[in-house]
C-alpha cells in the first residue's frame, strides 16, 4: 500500500507550473492583478502584452487545460470556455490536487477520526467513502492494495 501512496504523491508533485511561463512577456509586469480578468481595462492591456509574447500558444493551451480564470495566452475565461466546448470536462489543477489528496487519504491507514476532522465530516462518512471507493475500484478490476 505504501507504493501506491508514493505514486499519488509523485502525481501531486508533478503538477507544477510549466517552465515556459518564465519566458513570457508577462514576467515582471508591475501590476500583479493585470492578468486577473476582473477589470475590462486591465484585460485589454493584458491581452495586448500577450499578443506578441513568444510563448503565447503554449500559455493559451495551458490556460485551456488547467485554468478557470485569468488571462492565459491572450485568452480570457470566456475565450477558454469556448475553446473547451465539446471536449472533456474541465477540472482545474487545484481540483485535481485536491482529488488526488482525497484519494490518498481514503486509501491510507490514517484514522477515520483524523480524516473526519480534516474534511469536516463524521467518522461514519469516512467509512462510507472508503467502502464506496473500494467497491468502485473492485468493479473496475483494480485495487491499489494489490500489486500490478
Amino acid at each position: 500500500m505504501q507504493s501506491e501512496h508514493q505514486e499519488l504523491l509523485a502525481e501531486i508533485a508533478a503538477m507544477k507550473w510549466p517552465t515556459f511561463l518564465s519566458d513570457g512577456d508577462c514576467v515582471g509586469t508591475p501590476d500583479p492583478k493585470l492578468f486577473d480578468d476582473e477589470d475590462r481595462k486591465k484585460t485589454v492591456e493584458a491581452k495586448k502584452i500577450c499578443s506578441e509574447c513568444p510563448v503565447k500558444q503554449k500559455c493559451a493551451q495551458w490556460g485551456i487545460d488547467n485554468e478557470d480564470s485569468g488571462i492565459w495566452g491572450g485568452m480570457d475565461s470566456k475565450d477558454r470556455a469556448k475553446a473547451r466546448r465539446g471536449k472533456r470536462k474541465f477540472i482545474t489543477m487545484e481540483k485535481r490536487r485536491e482529488d488526488l489528496e482525497w484519494l490518498q487519504d481514503i486509501w491510507s491507514d490514517k484514522p477515520a477520526a483524523d480524516l473526519a476532522i480534516k474534511y469536516g465530516k463524521t467518522e461514519r462518512t469516512i467509512y462510507r467513502w472508503r467502502d464506496k471507493e473500494r467497491k468502485r475500484v473492485e468493479k473496475l478490476g483494480w485495487s491499489p492494495l494489490r500489486p500490478s
